[in-house]
């Protein structure tokens, strides 16, 4: 058997074993008369019927198959779990163990063996030999142990300082001082000094150590991203041929790594999209014929990274979604309420994953039960991540999921809120701005701010968490644009501290009872906590909604822009939509042109746009001047760039714009709503 297959069979042993003790654990209370989570039983087996089919255990796939059919009878009503319904569960339980054992060859079925992973399934013996397995909870405390040890060895400053406080002390001593005093004051300066170079020499090798075993630790949980879409294309064409369709898949080649943990959670998600492509998405050769398409369906699956995320998007060339069939399923399930107008797209389509919702009037081995596309949000949200679904263009479905490419390391975004300091996942905050009062409109609901032509809910960060507010203010405010899954909220903070790399903890160990909390991170001064944003974007305000704490102000009438860009298309560009808009643009070749064009006093100039990259002075250096000029200091300044880097935004931050807006494709909506917000 080829490494291949042994790879594969090795993740469907760690899946097995997981979701078989928690079928085990729901049989016992069950047999116990304690309360089953239903919806969660259905999941496993739904999950493993996948998992069985993409490595090919017909046995294991049609027992679990046969298992979801029963849970979702009791689920509806129409069975119960009695004693002879839970006899006939514990044998299909068994049935998925053996089938997963049949298929070594060694027909070894005893249906005493409770623990999957004890027999090897097959392959196993020809696993490459530089593999080595190791529970993912002792890699995780390895990594998490490093860290610790390279905040130790940050610590080393506290010594130094002490040291080099000692050696002041005795340069202080009076000179008057003579005889053996003096010769042992003056032994006493060399030595301390001799120990101050010693002291630094050891720091430096111990964080030069620390920091190449905290590499080592966490390269130890990478693998491979492509490992994730191995063996896919034979299940596709087979999966489509046993409902006569024909469909391939295609995969988009990708050299990067990820955390292991993120790679096998993804797997059971990925076979649900791709089923539910297959199922819902390709048509039949007849249909696509009439239609004008070729026989075959295609599937991509293109794999990107980006500033720490993996980015998996999935397009199918079938059907496409019907808004109004989804509509009309969601009204007779409840999930919109009797006369209530009809949501928007992006809303609409989010109904897809919930569970028990499904757009298929039948129920077969692939699709009907409503339960593919939950475990997709699940498993998504779980892992802090983000997935959407949009129309195809031109034609059927296309699935976006953003993810984390490492569970512990993350990159955050500290910010400060009610006296007390926060990180969130800088993943998630779409952009940064400093709002001026006359920014929001005031509305019965509470205050909104118009952004990309959509009415976003403004809300004072501490307010959700409960904190004690600041007093009002008549400044700019710094604002946190914070997206999830399918909405988009405004958090006003107090400041902006900084961006970097962290290791995420349990925050189990200090905030296990507060809400809207991921995790925590180590700092120099004590610990903050990680706000999980999905939770902000869902939270009410703690008590009464209180408008955003800043003094109302008339908007003044501001209309010149300065912008500067040493790439003539993108000046051209920048400066057609801002003439469209009614603004009156100016152009400089760099950051050092602008300068000059600011300072001459020729023009009132409101407002600059710069890029960062351009030769004689970049955008940070006109940032910089413009802030430590007088005249110039409180000009708004927004920088556009295809830098995304932490440290670059960080750099932007610190030295004071106004907006950092990095995209990588150029967006003029977002540089119109930008402006419009500062002028």
């Amino acid at each position: 058997m080829d490494a291949l297959r042994a790879e594969l069979l090795a993740a469907f042993a760690a899946e097995l074993a997981e979701h078989m003790a928690g079928i085990r654990e729901a049989l016992a209370d069950a047999a116990a008369g304690r309360q089953v989570d239903l919806r969660e039983f259905s999941r496993r087996t739904h999950s493993l019927k996948g998992a069985a089919r993409a490595v090919d255990l017909p046995q294991t796939e049609a027992a679990a198959h046969e298992a979801e059919t029963i849970l979702l009878a009791v689920e509806r009503g129409e069975r119960t779990l009695d004693g002879t319904t839970l006899a006939a569960l514990r044998s299909l339980a068994d049935a998925i163990e053996d089938g997963a054992r049949a298929g070594d060859g060694t027909g070894d079925t005893a249906p005493d063996a409770a623990v999957p992973s004890a027999t090897p399934l097959p392959g196993a013996a020809n696993a490459p030999s530089d593999r080595v397995h190791v529970a993912g909870r002792h890699v995780e405390r390895l990594a998490r142990s490093v860290h610790d040890l390279s905040n130790q060895v940050a610590g080393q400053d506290q010594l130094t300082e002490m040291v080099d406080a000692l050696a002041a002390e005795l340069a202080d001593m009076p000179a008057t001082l003579d005889g053996e005093v003096a010769r042992r004051i003056a032994r006493l300066v060399g030595a301390t000094e001799r120990l101050r170079r010693e002291l630094g020499r050891q720091r430096w090798s111990l964080e030069r150590a620390a920091s190449e075993i905290e590499r080592d630790a966490e390269r130890i949980l990478l693998l491979p991203v492509a490992t994730l879409f191995e063996g896919h294309e034979r299940m596709v064409r087979e999966l489509a041929a046993s409902q006569g369709k024909f469909a391939e898949l295609t995969m988009e080649p990708i050299e990067a790594e990820a955390d292991r943990r993120v790679l096998q959670a993804l797997r059971e998600p990925l076979l649900h999209l791709l089923r539910n492509a297959i199922s819902h998405g390709i048509e039949t050769p007849a249909a696509r014929t009439r239609a004008g398409k070729p026989e075959g369906g295609s599937i991509r699956v293109t794999p990107t990274t980006d500033r720490g995320r993996l980015n998996i998007v999935i397009r199918d060339d079938g059907a496409g979604l019907d808004p109004k069939a989804i509509e009309a399923r969601a009204r007779e399930a409840g999930l919109i309420a009797p006369g209530a107008p009809t949501p928007s797209r992006r809303a609409l389509y989010s109904l897809l994953f919930e569970q028990g919702f499904s757009t298929s009037r039948t129920v077969d081995e692939v699709s009907g039960r409503g339960i593919g596309l939950s475990v997709v949000a699940e498993t998504v949200r779980r892992l802090h991540g983000r997935v959407r679904i949009l129309p195809g263009r031109p034609t059927g479905t296309e699935i976006r999921l953003s993810l984390p490419l490492a569970l512990a390391r993350q990159a955050l975004l500290l910010v400060e809120a009610g006296g007390t300091r926060h990180a969130l996942p800088a993943a998630n905050v779409d952009r940064v701005l400093r709002l001026t009062p006359d920014a929001f409109d005031r509305t019965e609901g509470g205050a909104v701010l118009m952004l990309d032509g959509e009415p976003l809910p403004v809300v004072e960060l501490a307010d959700l968490l409960g904190l004690p507010a600041g007093e009002p203010g008549d400044g700019a405010r710094p604002a946190l644009i914070v997206e999830g899954a399918d909405q988009r909220r405004v958090l006003l903070v107090d400041a902006l501290d900084d961006v970097r790399s962290l290791v995420v903890g349990d925050p189990t160990a200090v905030a296990a009872d507060v809400p809207m909390v991921w995790g925590t991170v180590l700092l120099e001064d004590g610990v903050a906590l990680v706000l999980e944003p999905e939770a902000l974007l869902a939270a009410d305000a703690a008590g009464p909604r209180r408008q955003p704490r800043v003094a109302p102000a008339a908007r003044p009438v501001q209309r010149t822009v300065l912008v500067v860009d040493d790439s003539i298309t993108t000046r051209t560009l920048e400066k057609s939509i801002l003439e469209a808009q009614g603004y009156r643009v100016l152009i400089a070749v760099d950051g050092l042109a602008g300068l000059e064009r600011l300072r001459s006093g020729m023009d009132a100039i409101d407002l600059v746009v710069a890029d960062v990259e351009m030769p004689r002075m970049d955008g940070f250096g006109l940032l910089t001047a413009i802030r430590n000029d007088p005249a110039l200091q409180t000009l708004p300044v927004v920088m556009m760039t295809s830098r995304n880097s932490p440290d670059d935004i960080e750099r932007g931050l610190s030295l004071g714009a106004n907006a950092y807006v990095t995209k990588q494709e150029f967006d003029q909506g977002t540089l119109i709503s930008v402006v419009q917000q500062l002028v």
